[in-house]
């Protein structure tokens, strides 16, 4: 039990540091959906490693053995060993000392609307990221490179038997075309549980004639709104959730817990005071990061079809 002579934490609040990390997370994560759901994980370098192992697979005959017999070693299999490179983020804003002076509507501090402001930003360039960014030759990903470093993020990550294109962005997206990827997937062993999709093909992959649920909440202000549907297919049970940065023309099919970002040790969001040089304050939001694919078999791309 504590004393008034002791400093504990709950009244002792203003030289401690914000986890800039759960802040981050508190903002809209409705407008972040693919980062909102990834597991946090820790990197300890800037070229990220992890192990795929695979269970031994056949046609169900050769398997049994005589009584009596001897025992048969059989092959082990290796496992595999993924990687990623963490990317560096940074949101840099300054204040000039006027801006901070002045009263102004709406707002208690520039300094401190400026801050939420940039944590937004910061998220919403790391989800586009998450989904779109590439890693190549010339992209930071040796040292030395002129360009910052670059992850693979979920796009690129595909295995090639797991897409199935349509005609050039002409064709609707069908139910059928749908069950088959999720076929494909089922039988290299992923279990996708999870779509993430523009407007206009999540309102396609909703209107599907197979069952469907709509899970609807009621909001506190009486209103009732759709905020999520499920998909009951041949192969999986999947929630059809809307990312407005996906691809118009795709979409993207995963087994959500084999996917997760990795901040480098402490390099997790954080706020930077940088130095003063005049009559302003200044501060950066900086965190690097990677993307972690534990198996790509366990994603799969619907690309290329109508988007209207």
């Amino acid at each position: 039990m504590s004393t008034a002579y002791q400093l504990v934490a709950y009244n002792a609040t203003a030289g401690l540091k914000e986890d800039v990390l759960d802040v981050i997370s508190q903002i809209s994560p409705e407008e972040t959906p693919l980062l909102s759901r990834l597991k946090v994980k820790t990197a300890y370098n800037r070229y990220h490693e992890w192990l795929v192992d695979t269970l031994q697979s056949g046609t169900g005959t050769g398997y049994a053995v005589n009584e009596g017999a001897s025992a048969v070693f059989g092959a082990v299999a290796a496992r595999s060993r993924y990687h990623n490179y963490t990317t560096i983020m940074q949101k840099v804003f300054s204040i000039s000392g006027t801006m901070q002076a002045i009263d102004q509507y709406g707002v208690e501090g520039e300094y401190a609307y400026q801050l939420e402001k940039a944590m937004k930003e910061l998220k919403l360039m790391m989800e586009q990221s998450l989904i779109h960014m590439t890693s190549a030759a010339g992209l930071g990903c040796a040292s030395g490179a002129v360009s910052g470093r670059q992850f693979t993020g979920l796009l690129a990550c595909v295995a090639d038997a797991n897409v199935r294109t349509g005609s050039g962005n002409v064709c609707a997206l069908t139910e059928s075309e749908f069950n088959a990827i999720m076929q494909t997937m089922a039988e290299a062993g992923a279990k996708p549980d999870i779509v993430y999709c523009a407007g206009y093909n999540k309102r396609r992959i909703s209107s599907f004639a197979t069952q469907n649920t709509r899970y609807q909440e009621a909001g506190a202000e009486g209103r009732v709104r759709n905020y999520i549907s499920v998909y009951e297919g041949d192969f999986a049970t999947v929630q059809i959730v809307f990312d407005r940065y996906m691809l118009a023309n795709t979409a993207v099919l995963l087994e959500q817990d084999k996917f997760g970002i990795a901040y480098l040790n402490n390099r997790r969001p954080k706020v930077v005071p940088l130095a003063t040089l005049g009559d302003s304050k200044d501060a950066m939001l900086v965190t690097e990061y990677t993307f972690e694919y534990l198996n790509d078999q366990a994603i799969g791309k619907l690309s290329a079809w109508a988007t209207a």
